[in-house]
């Protein structure tokens, strides 16, 4: 019987907060958050908002109760910070992935719930059963292509599906750490070392936007 393929879920974050995540040992909800050393890299207008939108569904709470991460990669999210729209430019080169599994959530009893586009939009669905992630388009999520088109309107909506993690996940949970360039690798790889940490570290150029002018 083929094994099957987990399904990865991706967040990113300034590599200088990796440190922060490490000395706390667990990534916390934005309502869980308290350290000012803290590097945010979304829209805080939106970050704030997201303290209205009620999750309707077990463990409920709001938006701010849970730590976001996508399906995809080469996210619209990562789109603005490299050009810095909507919110202040990083180097790509400053942004790494941190790679966990609905698998994973699910060995370790995690409580999560996952969207079928991004979560702040009206109109999204929220689910919290594995077999809903057929509800997901997952030829979207995939996509390096999202912008919405005249033949479809909500293209990113849908490339923006994510999985809601609650209130906090321990660092076990992570299974990989991908960077853009051999430099953030090296600079990641010394963050791991010097904590005695054997999360592997992977260069994955494709995972980001080429061509970006710093």
């Amino acid at each position: 019987m083929k094994k099957q393929r987990p399904t990865y879920i991706y967040r990113i974050i300034h590599k200088e907060n990796l440190q922060i995540l490490i000395d706390e040992g667990k990534l916390v909800s934005p309502n869980l958050a308290t350290n000012k050393n803290y590097i945010p890299i979304g829209e805080q207008k939106l970050i704030n908002l997201r303290g209205n939108k009620q999750i309707k569904i077990h463990p409920f709470g709001t938006l701010r109760d849970y730590i976001s991460f996508y399906f995809g990669v080469i996210s619209p999210m990562l789109y603005c910070i490299a050009h810095g729209y909507d919110v202040p430019k990083v180097d790509q080169e400053n942004i790494i992935y941190l790679v966990s599994s609905i698998e994973k959530l699910i060995e370790s009893k995690i409580k999560f719930v996952f969207t079928d586009g991004h979560s702040y939009a009206a109109f999204t669905r929220f689910f919290n059963d594995k077999k809903d992630l057929r509800e997901i388009d997952w030829d979207t999520v995939y996509s390096k292509r999202w912008n919405n088109t005249q033949d479809d309107s909500d293209r990113k909506r849908r490339k923006e599906a994510e999985c809601l993690v609650y209130q906090e996940l321990s660092l076990d949970n992570i299974l990989a750490i991908v960077v853009y360039n051999q430099n953030a690798s090296e600079y990641i790889s010394s963050v791991i070392k010097k904590n005695n940490l054997k999360i592997p570290v992977y260069i994955k150029p494709e995972w980001y936007y080429q061509n970006v002018q710093n």
